[in-house]
């Protein structure tokens, strides 16, 4: 089959679509509301049972979706062979919910890029806003737009929004602040979580639910209580997992029913993994993920 985009339940909102045969193509889209992130499809069921010899899955990727699929293989949690990648330089995607929040609009039909602006049609007339008034914040700071890996490629790469000096420009702001405004804030934020595990599901790196630490009895790790303490460690255990690993796609955050900033913690563990070890989650296939290497003689430690 081919795991692609198709039209959701309304012209904002769109869903992954499973197509199996060439009476289905047309069911394919592509528009800034293709927001998921994909890849967690071919570990969570989708290569179970295994494939028939010769056969293949074909996947549409994004830059940060490719990155996924590199941090995948490199783990052996999916085969290079067994994968035919659809790649698609992507200008942004929505924030849907501000969107629909902020624009003021109803009755929306479509939505387009065009330039540096957004054109959003309802039933009256197309209105335009600047494209970064309602890009999803991980697109404001994206810098690889263009799939790192693929065997097709569709339409021309474009330049990435954000230089690499300033990737990490959000996490600089949060510790510009004092660490009692970063208590606070933190605090504030992971009170409203509700414990429902939607950052976690939407993760194709966090590859154990089934035997996630946040649920486990046998060893007992975490309660389900829904008290700030037990947030934070929830939390924390989920980012720290994911340290050397997250490829930044955001769907933990995009998930969130809480609209709280998950992936900023993450964001900090791979700024540390820059600088620390000059290494960049989901770019090449063939390196060795850092922390599943050990050298007592490593430099910086």
């Amino acid at each position: 089959m081919v795991i692609g985009w198709g039209t959701g339940y309304d012209p904002l909102h769109v869903t992954p679509v499973f197509l199996r045969g060439l009476e289905d193509v047309s069911r394919l889209i592509w528009n800034p509301l293709c927001v998921q992130n994909l890849t967690g499809y071919l570990v969570k069921g989708a290569l179970t049972p295994p494939l028939e010899e010769g056969k293949k899955i074909g996947i549409c990727v994004r830059g940060c979706d490719s990155r996924s699929l590199v941090a995948l293989i490199q783990e052996k949690l999916l085969s290079r062979e067994s994968l035919h990648i659809f790649g698609i330089p992507c200008r942004g995607t929505l924030d849907v919910r501000r969107l629909m929040n902020e624009s003021g609009l109803s009755q929306i039909r479509s939505v387009t890029i065009q330039g540096d602006h957004l054109v959003v049609q309802n039933d009256e007339e197309a209105h335009r806003f600047p494209l970064e008034r309602f890009l999803a914040r991980r697109c404001l700071r994206c810098r690889h737009p263009n799939p790192v890996i693929y065997d097709e490629l569709v339409y021309q790469p474009i330049t990435p929004r954000t230089a690499p000096e300033d990737a990490y420009r959000d996490v600089e702001a949060m510790e510009a602040r004092s660490l009692q405004e970063r208590h606070l804030f933190w605090s504030s934020e992971l009170d409203r979580c509700i414990r429902c595990y939607a950052c976690r599901n939407a993760c194709p790196l966090c590859i154990c639910q089934d035997r996630c630490i946040a649920e486990t009895r046998e060893p007992r790790w975490l309660t389900q209580r829904v008290n700030l303490p037990e947030k934070f460690l929830y939390h924390f255990i989920h980012a720290l997992h994911l340290a050397g690993r997250c490829t930044e796609c955001g769907e933990c955050e995009r998930v969130c029913p809480m609209e709280i900033p998950v992936t900023l913690i993450k964001e900090k563990l791979n700024q540390i993994t820059r600088d620390l070890l000059h290494y960049e989650a989901g770019l090449d296939p063939e390196a060795l993920p850092p922390l599943l290497t050990y050298n007592p003689n490593e430099a910086g430690i």
